[in-house]
């Protein structure tokens, strides 16, 4: 199990990651799911790289697989809910079915 874990420490696996999240939004669509989850697999991506060379200080170190993924995990959550609430506007008054 211990040999698995250590993919999560290298920053290509988070973009082979959020490049496969991305193609599966392409076949879904919705924005809401998959679109968060690539997004912020890039963003996971590029704080293990920092992580790796040093980029950062010593307080936002995250050295344990869970803490990596909670990042991920929560990241996620904020990109979708940052979608949501900027990207989806709420639909007009007009319940036309005509309009599209």
């Amino acid at each position: 199990m211990d040999y698995l874990l250590i993919f999560i420490f290298v920053f290509q696996t988070w973009i082979i990651v959020g490049i496969a999240f991305l193609i599966l939004e392409l076949l879904d669509g919705s924005a809401i799911f998959f679109l968060p989850l690539g997004l912020s697999s890039f963003v996971t991506s590029s704080y293990v790289f920092a992580l790796k060379n040093m980029f950062l200080p010593s307080i936002l170190f995250f050295d344990k697989w869970y803490e990596i993924l909670l990042l991920w995990a929560l990241l996620g959550l904020l990109i979708s809910f940052l979608l949501v609430r900027f990207w989806k506007k709420a639909s007009t008054t007009d319940d036309d079915v005509n309009n599209y």
